[in-house]
């Protein structure tokens, strides 16, 4: 009975709080007599502190005046024109109402899944989910006050005390970091993503949807696609169905915060632990059938032996810390007018402010007549991350020493072999993992780990269920979630004329044929892992896979028609006649000699969560609400109070993000460029682009993350958030972006980017090194006014192990990229790097605009073009004055000529030579 008045006091929440009332404004009062937990649920929960602006605070509204919302970060003002601002009691709601009684848990839970997940978007106007909890203070919306004072509701209900819970989990073993292909890599991204979608689902199912502050589970393709799983029926015409590549991109962090009551903390965590670990066993044991029973790989390795299950085993540490919301048998609710009040302030104060901050103003005491421990929300979150931070800064577990031969690729662990001793040659070893399986090359040896990140694409269809007919015709194909080193190719092929689409085709052509001559077949891959090229309407991009332009990856796949295996020497041999092949048709510049791997970070996200970057009230209120209409108190405080991040104001930050990083973020990356998505959580971005594209992709994505106008014009911009509605035609409708306004983190906010443009002989891991380091350095770099962050930095790695560094600031960029727009020669570029290291332009006035019209009168290039030579010299005037004033003095020089040098590069390696008049008219 206990648990179902948990569940009660949820649904409660949502029925006895519609839209229709809050949009009015949640007062925030106390009642003097016994108050319910919904109530004061209702009251902490209260978006952006509104227990000092209570309705009486603002004059009567017109109730037919057009909605308003304020955006939660920037304060920026949109209108929302035909949204209704009370949902009438469907049949469903009614339905729902009628069984909120019920002491029947499994129904209870189902009703209030519905509830969190459809209610929102049971109207057609997908702008409802948008619409504001106060009409005074719009900056939240109702769904995240209600999904929060929901999470508050059944602990309080309960008489218990609402703890926030922060759970994370790490391995042993990199799981990122260490990859020797790309296919690890996107492994080792979405293992993570998986298990931490499996621990937030199993919470959910424990204590609701809404319990879960971080990561929101709101429109998460996982937790979408287990929900269709479990309740398709009822849920269905709400929730679309997730698509493969929305399933297969990561998006969900290994760090996991919920409201919990006090008494279900330990056993929540210990939940998590053990789903964790029985999710992680699953994934072995899937893995090991596909290689044992379908590959007859190591027939007599056993599935607790040592190097497999003994080392999966011990792959994770855990860590989980809890923080009450407001002290333990203290009120959540004072008033003002209490004499207790400064006290409980005090206590409050001292438990979770560890500076020198105090609440309140005195702006504010002045019409404080009450207050909550919500108006603490910041510290106490904050606090949070400092005891996780704490606990897992303390751990001293080490790895244990592997003997006998270890992994090829990190260096930890011991080869997986059926061996039962504890020492095994490395002779033997070697020759067991010569048995390729069609998921190795002979030339590696790996832990139990990596070569469960090696085979998981394999099992995919049995891991996320889709063992059914119906689910194998909507997810036809789950293997191809990662791309191929090569697959920037698609990048060529997107932004050349099909003459280079079928010169692609006669060089596939004449390295089959060399390879059929010679009675060998290759490992057939149908996809690229570029949604642009898989998804294309003709066939004809489809065609071969961009794996035949590398000799050394395609060795890899080659066979005997029969079972001799290949040796060594064999593979050196039809590898150097593929490369003739090569080298003969597309001579230096193959277009598969490059991969371009990023990773981009929001800048200061915990001093937003923490509310140092919000402005004062005033900011936030609604436009329609004057000064002269306000007692002179509350204008006060609205004009000096800096904005709180209220509990439920955080909670919809949480949910907003969604739009962003599942919607807008794959959009860009998959659709509108041929680039693909690894991981898209929040404000982190990881991705693999091109080198025909990035640099465009790049800017694209600056600009949505923080509001700014659409370079390509398929978005307007309004109040910081972007909707589709193009000024450019030729933008096709995208297919997962909703038609309402979506959060993009508006122009207060910033991000940082570390790019890596590697040849195809350098090491993944060496890559993915570089492009973490370079993006540490990027939020680093330094302006000459010493400010932080916004900044790109790009890394080129070349074959024999040098690196051109080049960093700079996102203003700076967009002038950066204006220069290869103006069809000049790589030479060009080497040229004034060159010049500009011999004789650089002093500080002086009007100094760089002589310099930059000798270097362009000097160069013959410019001879007969006038205009084009004008228009260069300015634009690189432009581009050289503002690195100077971005830039700090000492690094100036060096930072123009690597950024001349890149240009150089850029543009002489995108420039793919062929003849023109081939396969015209076929």
């Amino acid at each position: 009975m206990e648990e179902a008045i948990f569940w009660q006091a949820k649904i409660r929440a949502y029925l006895e709080h519609p839209p229709d009332d809050q949009t009015e404004g949640s007062s925030g009062n106390s009642k003097d007599d016994e108050i319910s937990g919904w109530v004061t649920a209702d009251a902490i929960a209260a978006a952006s502190d509104r227990a000092s602006l209570r309705r009486d605070n603002f004059p009567t509204r017109d109730t037919e005046t057009e909605l308003e919302i304020s955006h939660l970060l920037s304060g920026a003002k949109q209108r929302l024109s035909d949204v209704a601002r009370g949902l009438s009691k469907t049949e469903k709601l009614q339905q729902i109402a009628a069984d909120a009684s019920s002491n029947n848990l499994d129904t209870l839970k189902k009703r209030l899944w519905w509830l969190w997940r459809c209610l929102p978007v049971e109207r057609s106007n997908p702008s409802m989910l948008l619409l504001p909890a106060d009409l005074y203070l719009p900056d939240a919306s109702i769904w995240s006050h209600v999904s929060l004072a929901s999470a508050l509701a059944g602990a309080l209900e309960n008489k218990q005390h609402p703890h926030l819970a922060s759970f994370t989990f790490s391995p042993v073993q990199e799981l990122i970091k260490a990859s020797r292909k790309m296919r690890d890599f996107w492994a080792g991204s979405w293992l993570l993503h998986y298990l931490s979608a499996k621990i937030c689902w199993q919470l959910a199912q424990d204590y609701g949807p809404d319990s879960l502050l971080y990561p929101s589970l709101f429109q998460q393709p996982l937790i979408d696609h287990w929900i269709l799983q479990d309740w398709g029926d009822e849920f269905g015409p709400w929730v679309n169905r997730p698509t493969a590549n929305q399933l297969l991109t990561s998006g969900f962090p290994n760090v996991i915060m919920a409201i919990v009551p006090k008494d279900k903390v330990a056993d929540a965590m210990k939940k998590a632990y053990d789903t964790l670990i029985e999710t992680w066993e699953n994934l072995g044991k899937e893995v090991f059938k596909e290689l044992q029973e379908n590959r007859r790989w190591m027939p007599d390795l056993s599935e607790n032996h040592k190097t497999w299950g003994g080392w999966l085993h011990a792959q994770w540490q855990h860590y989980w810390v809890s923080c009450p919301i407001g002290l333990e048998n203290d009120q959540l609710i004072c008033s003002a007018k209490d004499e207790s009040f400064g006290e409980w302030c005090d206590r409050l104060n001292e438990a979770y402010i560890t500076r020198d901050d105090r609440l309140f103003t005195e702006a504010e005491q002045n019409i404080l007549k009450e207050a909550n421990v919500g108006s603490w929300w910041p510290y106490i979150f904050d606090k949070t991350r400092f005891m996780l931070a704490a606990v897992k800064n303390a751990r001293t577990w080490e790895i244990p020493t592997a003997f006998g031969p270890r992994s090829t690729i990190s260096g930890m662990g011991p080869v997986v072999h059926p061996d039962k001793s504890d020492w095994v040659a490395e002779t033997e070893t070697r020759q067991l993992w010569g048995r390729q399986a069609g998921l190795f090359d002979g030339s590696e040896q790996l832990n139990a780990t990596e070569t469960l990140k090696r085979g998981l694409h394999k099992v995919l269809p049995n891991i996320l269920f889709l063992k059914s007919e119906e689910a194998g015709a909507t997810y036809p194909d789950l293997t191809a979630g990662y791309p191929d080193l090569t697959a920037g190719v698609a990048g060529y092929l997107k932004v050349n004329d099909v003459c280079h689409l079928r010169y692609f085709h006669k060089v596939c052509d004449e390295v089959r044929e060399y390879l059929q001559t010679l009675n060998l077949s290759i490992q057939e891959r149908e996809k690229w892992g570029i949604p642009w090229i898989d998804d294309h309407n003709s066939e004809e991009y489809r065609r071969y896979h961009s794996r035949l332009l590398n000799a050394g990856w395609l060795v890899e796949d080659i066979s005997l028609k029969g079972s001799k295996e290949l040796l060594a020497e064999e593979k050196r041999g039809y590898r150097q006649e593929i490369q003739k092949i090569l080298d003969r048709e597309y001579g230096t510049n193959n277009p598969a000699s490059w991969y371009v791997l990023v990773a981009g970070d929001g800048d200061g996200m915990s001093d937003w969560l923490k509310g140092q970057k919000l402005k004062e009230y005033k900011e936030y209120v609604a436009s329609s609400v004057t000064n002269s209409q306000l007692d002179p108190n509350v204008r006060e405080f609205i004009d000096e109070t800096k904005k709180r991040m209220g509990p439920a104001t955080h909670n919809a930050l949480s949910r907003a993000l969604l739009d962003f990083s599942n919607q807008l973020l794959p959009y860009l990356t998959e659709e509108r460029y041929a680039c693909r998505l690894i991981y898209g959580g929040g404000d982190d971005v990881l991705a693999y682009a091109n080198l025909w594209e990035w640099d465009s992709w790049l800017w694209d994505v600056r600009q949505c993350f923080r509001g700014q106008e659409d370079p390509q014009g398929g978005f307007t911009v309004t109040g910081d958030y972007w909707q589709w509605g193009p000024v450019n035609t030729n933008l096709q409708k995208p297919k997962n972006v909703d038609d309402r306004p979506l959060f993009t983190m508006g122009s207060e906010a910033t991000i940082s980017f570390g790019i890596v443009i590697a040849h195809h002989s350098v090491p993944v891991a060496i890559a993915l090194e570089n492009m973490w380091l370079a993006e540490k350095k990027a939020k680093e770099h330094r302006s000459r006014n010493q400010d932080k962050k916004d900044a790109v930095q790009v890394r080129v790695i070349y074959g024999n192990g040098n690196i051109l560094t080049s960093t700079i600031k996102f203003k700076v960029f967009d002038l950066w990229r204006s220069l290869l727009d103006s069809n000049i020669e790589s030479s060009i570029f080497e040229q004034a790097a060159t010049l500009w290291s011999q004789h650089p332009a002093p500080a002086a006035e009007g100094a760089i605009a002589s310099w930059t019209g000798v270097f362009c009168d000097r160069r013959e290039v410019f001879q007969g073009s006038e205009e084009s030579k004008e228009e260069f010299q300015r634009k690189l005037g432009e581009f050289i004055t503002a690195l100077r004033e971005s830039t700090e003095e000492e690094k100036m020089d060096v930072e123009l000529q690597n950024w001349l040098k890149l240009a150089a590069f850029t543009i002489r390696n995108s420039e793919i030579k062929i003849n023109q008049r081939w396969g015209m008219g076929k």
